[in-house]
């Protein structure tokens, strides 16, 4: 894969991680032969109103989609940009794959009309992969001793209040 980062909040310490992560996960959702003919620029963009974003850039000479583009808000924090990372590959790995069309009107050959956010079906499967992806990614790295908010998956549990929030 070719990968390019742009605006990355930290480039001496958590630009390794993300290219890290970009590789880790690309390995964990492609076939070695995509991942060959794969162009990745990933963008650190604080004017976005989302955690991320994934588009295509460039098709191939047969039509498909092989130069992308991920746009990552920087001001989320090392957990959030890692695992919306992971959930933005997997938009990549839909497109690829033709499950997903570049307008986001088709899911498997079947027409996708004006549907909530949270019930679009590329949405349902990358929030359901980036869990796997993520928690691999903290196993693999030990993330738990890098970054605040990140928790080894495999402690004990600590039993925790529930955290209301003070009424009125």
């Amino acid at each position: 894969m070719k990968l390019s980062v742009v605006g990355c909040p930290d480039k001496k310490l958590f630009l390794p991680y993300i290219k890290r992560a970009a590789n880790f996960y690309a390995d964990n959702l492609f076939r070695p032969r995509t991942i060959d003919n794969l162009v990745l620029k990933i963008k650190f963009n604080k004017k976005l109103d989302a955690y991320g974003y994934a588009s295509i850039t460039e098709f191939s000479p047969r039509n498909k989609p092989r130069q992308f583009e991920i746009e990552l808000h920087p001001g989320i924090g090392a957990y959030d940009i890692l695992k919306t990372l992971a959930h933005e590959m997997v938009h990549l790995r839909q497109y690829i794959q033709g499950d997903v069309n570049i307008n986001l009107t088709r899911w498997k050959g079947t027409r996708v009309d004006d549907v909530d956010y949270w019930e679009q079906p590329w949405e349902i499967e990358a929030h359901g992969i980036e869990v796997g992806l993520f928690t691999k990614f903290v196993k693999k790295e030990e993330l738990w001793n890098v970054f605040k908010g990140i928790q080894n998956p495999d402690s004990p549990i600590i039993p925790e209040p529930l955290g209301w929030k003070e009424n009125g």
